[in-house]
């Protein structure tokens, strides 16, 4: 007997390709998140801007008038869009963005190694954004929402599988390491 047969199994791919773990994958979409926010502000910098002139810090959360919103949502659709693109380019070529590259993890098909193909990235992310666009809906709709989004982020910590609610949809898991091109 050997220590390895002792030591837990670490949770993997069919294939055995180790997962990556929670803290890896938070890191990464921070990474990312910056990266697109950044990206997105020539665009969208106007119309967030016109959403901070026109809030009433006298108005709570669920009386936001939807004049205020006329300037948020152009700017949330913009980020949404260039997100979209950002995460589709670099996971269909090489199954990793910048921020995920950085920490040393990638996206692939949860059977079949190599970048993941687009109709799949375009399920994993799409299913994300609408997760998140539902979260900034005014009142019980992005109540609901929210807790439906954070639900799709920290749904990796207690899957056996390692998968977000986006994983699980479009087939796909987050591992160590880059993928074979």
């Amino acid at each position: 007997m050997t220590a390895q047969d002792f030591a837990p199994a670490l949770p993997s791919t069919p294939d055995g390709v180790p997962l990556a773990g929670w803290w890896q994958r938070a890191v990464a979409s921070l990474f990312d998140w910056v990266i697109v926010s950044v990206a997105s502000l020539p665009v969208s910098g106007y119309f967030l801007y016109r959403w901070i002139d026109a809030m009433d810090p006298e108005a709570s959360y669920f009386d936001e008038p939807w004049t205020e919103y006329r300037w948020y949502v152009p700017a949330f659709v913009i980020y949404l869009a260039m997100n979209f693109a950002y995460q589709y380019f670099f996971l269909v070529r090489t199954g990793a963005t910048p921020g995920k590259k950085a920490i040393g993890i990638s996206v692939r098909l949860r059977d079949v190694a190599g970048p993941p193909p687009g109709r799949a990235v375009a399920k994993r992310v799409g299913v994300s954004s609408a997760f998140e666009a539902l979260g900034f809906l005014p009142a019980a709709v992005g109540l609901v929402g929210s807790v439906v989004s954070l639900l799709d982020v920290l749904w990796p910590l207690w899957d056996g599988k390692r998968q977000a609610l986006h994983d699980k949809y479009a087939a796909t898991n987050v591992v160590q390491g880059r993928q074979p091109r």
